[in-house]
């Protein structure tokens, strides 16, 4: 392969795998596909469309970004439960993966009919929540932190400051909390088993993901005086 003239063979290298490469890059004038039917916006008034269409071009003209290859139009796909699901994998094996988190979906809903038929009243058991998704959903809300800690270097001394989470970030550390506390179990039981109840824990605001939380925000409390130095 002969070289071009004045050019290093990384550079050319380089050159010919862009040749051959697609480049999955977007401009802001693209928008999300519309996958699920919430997903798009209702436009009332003008004013909204100015906003959503800052280019004078309409919505339903514009050019849609293509949806990834695990996004599907199923009624049951939760793209929650699918991070869930990559934060859990080991090793690739998403398979086997799924079939452990739909056997901790299956275990919470046995749970909670079981509660649910021993409940005295008909008050107690209007207020028992037999979906499990809306019980994942909500542990994994109650272990998401506010803040977090982030080491800086400051005149030759480290310091850790305090700063706000990301959205994304919050999310994963509260499912990293849900799966950590699970895993230091000393245990002899399936993983779904031990799952299932640190999730059951955690939407009630109990166990171990929600103490790792709870330690967090302490910490952050304690090191509230470099707060300063995350603009410096």
């Amino acid at each position: 392969m002969a070289l071009c003239r004045g050019k290093t063979i990384f550079q050319t290298l380089v050159g010919i795998y862009k040749q051959y490469t697609p480049v999955s890059h977007f401009s802001t004038s693209h928008v999300l596909p519309n996958i699920l039917k919430d997903r798009e916006p209702s436009v009332q008034n003008p004013e909204e469309l100015s906003v959503l269409c800052p280019d004078d071009k309409p919505l339903e003209k514009k050019t849609r970004i293509p949806a990834r290859s695990e996004v599907t139009t199923a009624l049951n796909y939760d793209p929650i439960v699918q991070k869930f699901i990559n934060i859990l994998m080991k090793e690739g094996k998403k398979e086997k993966t799924r079939e452990i988190v739909e056997k901790v979906f299956e275990n919470i809903k046995m749970k909670q009919i079981e509660n649910y038929h021993k409940a005295p009243s008909e008050a107690e058991k209007a207020m028992i929540v037999t979906d499990p998704l809306k019980i994942f959903h909500g542990a994994v809300e109650n272990c998401k932190p506010l803040l977090t800690l982030k080491t800086i270097e400051k005149g030759g001394s480290r310091y850790r400051i305090p700063v706000y989470i990301h959205e994304n970030r919050k999310l994963r550390v509260g499912m990293n909390f849900i799966i950590r506390s699970a895993d230091t179990r000393r245990r002899k039981v399936p993983l779904s088993t031990v799952l299932a109840s640190e999730i059951l824990l955690a939407y009630n605001n109990e166990g171990n993901a929600v103490n790792k939380k709870q330690q967090l925000h302490k910490e952050c409390e304690a090191q509230r005086a470099f707060a300063h130095y995350r603009w410096k």
